[in-house]
């Protein structure tokens, strides 16, 4: 994984996803498909690419945006996949079994964690896993607004002027 995010750096791509799919076949699979060949994804794949996420998120210093995929199921799947690293998440297997209305209750059950958590936006979790790139980030979030407020303060202060 390193030669990928060391190749990600260098050429400043805009995102990435990782991971979905993977040939390996875990040992504590159940079906009787489980010998089969071809790609697994879903619940069976969903810690070890949550550590996927966290392992790029760490390699990249949180400098790319990553794409969460790999066995969301819940809000408390997609949650994890952002404290690991990822600012986005994205949701396939469950919509086959479930349905589009999968996002909805997955979107609902998140704000519910996040706001249990103490967050005051998706942004505020990303990362949160990884310490010290977390509050370095987060750091440059607040500088940012704060920035932001003097900028339109300043905007306020010549139009009032």
């Amino acid at each position: 994984m390193s030669d990928v995010a060391q190749v990600a750096l260098e050429t400043g791509i805009d995102g990435m996803i990782v991971s979905n799919t993977t040939n390996a076949r875990p040992s504590g699979l159940l079906s009787k498909y489980k010998v089969e060949s071809g790609g697994l994804s879903g619940a069976p794949i969903k810690d070890v690419s949550t550590e996927c996420i966290r392992t790029m998120y760490r390699l990249t210093d949180g400098a790319i945006p990553i794409i969460g995929v790999g066995g969301v199921g819940s809000g408390k799947d997609a949650l994890e996949k952002l404290k690991a690293g990822a600012c986005l998440i994205q949701v396939y297997s469950m919509m086959v079994y479930e349905g589009p209305g999968v996002v909805s209750r997955i979107r609902e059950e998140l704000v519910n964690l996040l706001v249990e958590g103490g967050f005051e936006s998706v942004e505020d979790a990303v990362g949160v896993d990884c310490e010290d790139i977390y509050w370095k980030r987060k750091e440059e979030r607040v500088r940012k607004r704060m920035d932001e407020k003097i900028k339109m303060s300043e905007v306020k202060e010549i139009v009032d002027m």
